[in-house]
């Protein structure tokens, strides 16, 4: 093949030589200068005359050729033109570079390529397809590879070498492409040539997409920026579905190799994830409602009503929906301190089985009705809670062969995309009333419209159902092959029902991708139906996918994605899956179907929670997990009975929900008169032909392998074999409604089964009762009212499936018949649930009759005759308790715990805290929730309320006690009555003596804690919009009272808009933004200041910066900080150290590197110092050791003087010794020394003096050049370190300066206003706290309104001088 195509190509290159002049670049030098760079082919016996066809990558008319052939002919052809061509045989030439980025996926498709030991004479077996006419499952086709073997190995070999073509082709053209030299455009082509392949098929193409993603490596953001445009080009000329296809192809590749690559495409070209998601249009819409609302909750303006409450005025509509509603003649005077949407949470309910059954009449209308499975009667009474409330799925109306090549995704109402399109055309035929002959296409399209009206009637009344639209094949395949081929018995651990066709590898990739690709269809509906504050919740074992795709597609759905920088969590949507099924994969799972097992199980762990049935399930999942996912940590928490698991930066709950049913619609039935006359006819009929003190035994469950009927009734056979007495007395009336007939492996069952009870029957007959039949079989379902009516008529209820999730039928019999005798296996997940809950057991007695093993007949029949024998009195006994316990946990609390957020990892739980390390991870954690709450509220999304339970539990903690009980207890309760010091002891590993403890002042901690939990309750109310009632919920904590703090705000907030807006604002944090906390690993800031603050900035300043002594990591200002990037600027180290975002990142340059060299060989020997047991106490107070730039900080004493003073001077005596080795002359080394610190610094070269805030400024006016002279200049501080800041503040702005102290030190109000005086600067306030400075900004960002005018006047950078752009950004300094 390869010397045809390198024929038919070196003709091409002759006559388009010929034709076309070209230059070494392959860039045409004509006289068509306007053509771009093209590559041309001629095929053979062209005519001269004849011009070539254009063939550029993504821009060229459909070839009939096959699509392989046709992209390796123009990938050669490419070779050949970069001076690479293909020779067949030829090695690597050792001067290629190799691939940058190789992942793990090596061993991967090693594996995949086993044949598993299967002969080549063996029969296959193709996978098992649905028919969605009829529902059934199709029989699956035979072929014999004996008589396909040559042809086989024929096509085997071409597919390899046009594998190896194409690798070769990734290979070379990427080493010259990513050179930028000679030819690069040329191998650009390639690589697109081969993308293009890919997305032609990318179920097919996903090797070859896997290769090119590998090759690429680090160079991927740039490829997509250079070839996503002509994606979208050919997207929109030629009505093409790449997009679509590219997306997919990330995301297959993403679940195979338990990857992230999609969000390199999102970086490389940011509006391409807006697009695909619909995220513009879901921002208008939500906009919008939030508008509704609020014209809804207050009419106080009737000219906003009017020019607002209308639909039609769009323009109006987004301008005040994004904030930047003015009027100069009639300006409001006050603005909300923050924007919340108080839209309700939503569930997102994502299922395979849809909540209805549809079907079309004979007149060609849709009818549809609700439908009766499991999974309608767990979810429908959550979802029918609320009308906004989502249900995605599939209602088997698909899209059909001739529309395939088409997109499937669906809009908001479910109207498949391509038939939206053809919908105008259809509604023009109809609206001109001609009897025109529809096309099929036309007649499909009138088809889905009418569907269509049928749903929004649905909806109207009832939550919203939107159907989830895939390819017809792609379907069969998912559900008929991998969902019930491999997955179902595979999870009961039924390996002998696994198709045998799995076991080709090749066959089972295929089947894979389809099913890969049908829950990426489920997902990309999912993402786009959602909101922020939405639940999502997927089910079952079909779209195990969903939770990773989903992550993959929206990165805003990262619940659990730890940011790079300090550890932060964002703030998004909650992603859980409930498995209804067992989880009992058999042990070669994870090995011989390795290409299903590992992606499944790895994408489990993306969901926020995951539940299961029953325990059992749990462990042997978690058992999986840790034998081969590597890379994970495990954690239990016994209090709550949760398992975290840590993969891959995700974290996800795992917990144990057994499904139950909904008590109060069968108790109502059973109690009906009409059903309890019916359950005596049925007893009557039956029982009446028997004997006296006979017993009915009633079993009822599908006809499938999973249920174990063929067991039970060879059980029963042999029970009447061993007890032969009960023959004519006792009867089983089995149902199993028959399914999955069209199917070989269920027919070949059901036949049997039945052929056994027919044995049964005729081999047990009695001559005193000849009407007398030991098994009733019937096949039909039953009415849910016949069904509750052989409930009351049963006396024992037989449940023995071998495996199954729950089965619901054991609980229904004895919510309707307590007084009911139970047979039940062990495979049932009702019988895990009631062991665990003591109803078989020694201590509380065996309330039903268990089966161990159903396969064991001896036992099986004993139970039995157990069951049969029993006395009314014990079976009362125990069904009325089994009674009561089922009537507690019904179907609301299952679902009610599942969808309560206070059991995963999220949520801080009640903890112990006893030592200084558990209190730090204490605060830890609430820091991150406090980024949360912020980040909600500055986006205006609704606040969860798992936010306000990890608060809340944050100040709940477990002691233990000396007789080791645990007992709840707060952090308040945990200090002396009418304190707020908190004893905790050294931890162990500190190397102090047993029983040294500390003892920390916590008032700080549980003040701020106590403010964010009002704040918490003032934006979730109706006046959260009112900034003064929020300034009051503040001034509620003021030691002074509400009323002086209310004065005292109101004077600072004049002064604030004194200067209308200020062009900068420099503060410092601890003492001026924050009060004191007990150590600077506790001094997280609270959620009500970060948003206070961050609201300031965006309305009332412009280059905002908090500089500040401490550094900026490593127990720094960016760990102890909530407010998001882009607020403030961070000035660290006294200013020596600047961080904006992380691409903008500069340090001072003062010192020399010899100076910097000398301070971290010091910083070493001081942290080895602190390691010693005898002061590794050190660590833990204060600001502990802290690693500046330019200096370090050592921590010598808490604020209640707990460290002995021999230990302190201990201390300073061995600091002081490794600073005189190291400088004895002392010129670049000084220590200082404060009550609570000892400090080293590194003497800058600035006349010997030591670096201070006010050179902070300077670096910062040398580096982003603000204009400080034109526009007003806050600056805030609280002691004499500030003062520096200020004195170059008012050097820079003179007068403009605009200054608030937060000090009652009247030494030092002196000082500052005779500084302030030298400079002619009159505007300065005192405050005496933190929190009256806070709400001082507060009441000035709410009656402050800035303008687009008034930001355009801003002068705040110099008129030569521009902000730094991304490419000067200096980087991040080690």
């Amino acid at each position: 093949m390869v010397q045809q195509l390198q024929k038919s190509m070196s003709d091409g290159m002759a006559t388009t030589a010929a034709a076309v002049p070209m230059n070494a670049n392959g860039v045409d030098t004509g006289k068509v200068p306007t053509a771009p760079p093209d590559v041309f082919f001629s095929t053979e016996n062209e005519p001269e005359d004849c011009t070539p066809v254009k063939m550029d990558p993504f821009d060229r008319p459909k070839s009939d050729k096959d699509p392989v052939e046709d992209a390796i002919e123009r990938l050669l052809k490419v070779m050949e033109k970069i001076d690479c061509p293909y020779t067949p045989g030829k090695e690597k030439g050792v001067d290629q570079d190799e691939s940058d980025d190789m992942t793990e996926s090596e061993d991967h498709d090693e594996m995949a390529k086993d044949d598993e030991g299967i002969p080549a004479n063996e029969v296959r077996v193709e996978t098992r397809k649905m028919d969605c006419t009829t529902g059934q499952l199709v029989a699956p086709r035979i072929y014999e590879k004996v008589d396909t073997l040559s042809s086989t190995s024929e096509s085997s070999a071409e597919e390899d070498e046009s594998m190896m073509i194409i690798k070769e082709g990734i290979r070379v053209c990427y080493g010259v492409w990513k050179k930028r030299q000679k030819n690069s455009e040329m191998a650009l082509k390639g690589l697109a040539i081969v993308l293009e392949l890919c997305l032609t098929q990318p179920s097919a193409r996903d090797e070859i997409f896997s290769v090119l993603l590998e090759t690429l490596g680090f160079n991927t953001v740039t490829y997509w920026k250079a070839v996503v445009p002509q994606v979208v080009d050919s997207d929109l000329t030629y009505a093409t579905q790449y997009r679509e296809a590219l997306l997919f192809s990330m995301c297959l590749y993403d679940v195979n190799h338990s990857k992230n690559r999609l969000r390199e495409l999102y970086a490389a070209i940011p509006g391409f994830r807006q697009s695909m998601l619909g995220i513009r249009a879901k921002q208008f819409t939500e906009r919008y409602r939030h508008l509704q609302m609020k014209i809804a909750r207050s009419r106080q303006s009737s000219r906003m009503s009017s020019k607002y409450g209308s639909e039609d005025n769009i323009q109006a509509m987004v301008t005040l929906a994004n904030d930047v509603i003015m009027d100069e003649e009639t300006a409001p005077t006050q603005m909300p301190l923050v924007d919340m949407s108080h839209d309700k949470q939503r569930v997102i309910n994502v299922s395979n089985a849809p909540p209805v059954s549809i079907s079309r009449k004979t007149s060609g209308s849709w009818e549809i009705k609700q439908g009766s499975g499991g999974l309608v009667a767990c979810v429908d009474p959550v979802m029918s809670a609320d009308k906004k409330n989502i249900w995605l799925s599939n209602l088997g109306v698909n899209m059909q062969e001739e529309l395939k090549e088409h997109s499937t995704t669906t809009n908001s109402i479910g109207l498949p995309l391509i038939k939206q399109a053809c919908a105008g055309e259809v509604f023009c035929v109809l609206e001109r009333n001609e009897k025109k002959e529809l096309t099929p296409k036309q007649q499909a399209v009138e088809s889905d419209m009418s569907l269509l009206s049928v749903l929004n009637t649905y909806n109207k009344h009832s939550y919203q159902l939107n159907p989830v639209v895939v390819n017809q094949d792609d379907y069969d395949t998912y559900y008929g092959g991998i969902s019930n081929g491999l997955l179902w018995p595979a999870l009961h651990n039924l390996p002998q029902f696994i198709s045998p066709c799995y076991n080709d590898p090749e066959a089972l990739r295929e089947q894979w991708c389809a099913y890969v690709r049908v829950n990426y269809l489920f997902s990309i509906n999912a993402a786009r139906n959602s909101r922020a504050q939405d639940f999502i919740w997927i089910h079952d074992y079909h779209l195990m996918l969903c939770g990773q795709i989903m992550r993959s597609l929206e990165g805003s759905l990262d619940v659990s994605s730890i940011e790079e920088r300090e550890g932060k969590q964002k703030e998004s949507l909650q992603i859980g899956f409930f498995l209804h099924i067992p989880f009992q994969p058999p042990a070669n799972f994870m090995t011989k179907y390795r290409t299903v097992g590992e992606p499944i199980v790895r994408a489990l762990l993306r969901f926020t929670k995951v539940g299961f049935q029953t325990s059992r399930d749990r462990e042997t999942f978690v058992k999986l997990v840790a034998d081969h996912i590597k890379r994970t940590k495990i954690d239990y928490d016994s209090r709550l009975d949760r398992y975290t698991i840590e993969h891959d930066g995700f974290a996800c709950s795992l917990g144990v929900f057994p499904v139950s049913i909904k008590i109060a619609d069968f108790v109502n039935i059973a109690k009906n008169p009409q059903t309890v006359i019916e359950a005596e006819e049925i007893r009557k009929q039956i029982m009446g032909k028997c004997a006296d003190g006979g017993q009915l035994f009633f079993s009822v469950e599908r006809f499938d392998y999973t249920k174990g009927i063929a067991e039970k009734l060879r059980a029963w056979q042999r029970y009447f074999e061993k007890y032969p007495d009960r023959i004519g007395k006792d009867v089983l009336f089995q149902v199993a409604v028959t399914n999955r007939r069209s199917v070989e492996s269920y027919r070949q069952y059901q036949d049997d089964v039945m052929a056994l009870a027919e044995l049964i029957n005729q081999k047990f007959h009695s001559e005193q009762y000849p009407e007398w039949k030991p098994v009733i079989f019937e096949t039909d379902g039953l009415p849910r009212s016949r069904l509750i009516a052989h409930y009351l008529a049963m006396d024992i209820g037989v449940v023995t499936p071998s495996k199954d999730g729950m089965n619901l039928v054991a609980k229904e019999m004895l919510v309707c018949n307590p007084t009911a005798s139970l047979v039940l296996s062990t495979g049932a997940g009702t019988e895990v649930q009631l062991s665990n809950a003591q109803f078989y057991s020694e201590q509380e007695g065996k309330c039903y009759h268990r089966v161990e093993d159903i396969a064991n007949t001896e036992a099986f029949a004993d139970n039995f005759f157990a069951a049969a024998t029993e006395s009314k009195e014990t079976r009362n006994k125990h069904g009325e308790k089994i009674n009561q316990f089922l009537c507690v946990h019904d179907i609301d609390e299952w679902s009610d715990q599942f969808l309560d957020p206070k059991w995963t990892h999220e949520v801080i739980s009640e903890c112990e805290v006893k030592q200084l390390g558990q209190f730090y991870g204490l605060m830890n954690r609430t820091a991150q929730v406090r980024r949360q709450i912020v980040e909600c509220v500055l986006k205006g999304l609704p606040i969860r309320p798992h936010f306000k339970f990890s608060l809340e539990n944050a100040k709940v903690t477990r002691q233990a006690n000396d007789s080791e009980c645990t007992t709840l207890t707060s952090l308040e309760t945990s200090c002396p009555e009418g304190t707020s010091k908190l004893t905790l002891e050294a931890d162990e590993e500190s190397g102090e003596e047993k029983g040294f403890k500390i003892t920390y002042d916590i008032h700080d901690e549980l003040s701020e804690m106590e403010k964010d939990l009002a704040f918490l309750s003032f934006i979730q109310s109706d006046e959260y919009e009112n900034a003064e009632e929020f300034i009051k919920t503040i001034g509620s904590f003021y030691e002074g009272g509400p009323i002086l703090f209310s004065e005292e705000v109101k004077q600072a907030a004049e002064m604030l808009q004194r200067g209308i807006h200020y062009n900068t604002f420099f503060t410092d944090r601890d003492g001026t933004l924050k009060s004191y906390a007990c150590s600077y690993p506790t001094s997280v800031q609270p959620a009500y200041s970060a948003v206070i603050q961050a609201q300031f900035a965006r309305r009332c300043a412009t280059f905002c910066a908090i500089v500040t002594t401490a550094p900026l990591i490593h127990t720094g200002i960016l760990e102890v900080a909530t407010i998001p990037e882009g607020y403030y600027a961070y000035g660290a180290s006294a200013g020596r150290e600047w961080y904006l975002n992380p691409a903008q990142q500069f340090k001072d340059r003062s010192f020399s590197a010899v100076d910097l060299t000398l301070m971290n060989k010091v910083f070493e020997l001081i942290e080895e110092l602190l390691e010693k047991p005898e002061f590794r106490t050190f660590k833990w107070i204060g600001s502990g050791i802290q690693k500046h730039c330019g200096h370090i900080t050592i921590a010598k004493q808490d604020v209640n003087g707990t460290i002995p003073a021999r230990k302190v001077t201990r201390l300073h005596e061995q600091l002081v010794k490794i600073v005189n080795d190291f400088d004895p002359t002392g010129t670049t080394l000084t220590m200082r020394e404060s009550d609570l610190d000892f400090k080293i610094y590194v003497k800058a070269k600035l006349k010997g003096r030591i670096f201070n805030k006010g050179h902070g400024i300077r670096l910062v006016k040398e580096r982003l050049k603000p204009n400080m002279s034109k526009g007003s200049c806050l600056v805030c501080g609280d002691s004499e370190s500030d003062i520096p800041m200020l004195e170059e503040c008012l050097k820079l702005a003179g007068s403009k300066v605009y200054t608030i102290w937060v000090t009652r030190d009247q030494a030092l109000q002196e000082k500052v206003s005779q500084l302030c005086e030298r400079y002619s600067c009159t505007n300065i306030h005192y405050v005496t706290c933190p929190q009256v400075l806070l709400g001082a900004m507060a009441y000035a960002t709410a009656h402050t309104l800035t303008n687009e005018k008034n930001r355009k006047a801003d002068s705040y950078y110099d008129d030569s001088d521009t902000p730094m752009d991304q490419e000067d950004t200096p980087s991040k300094q080690q």
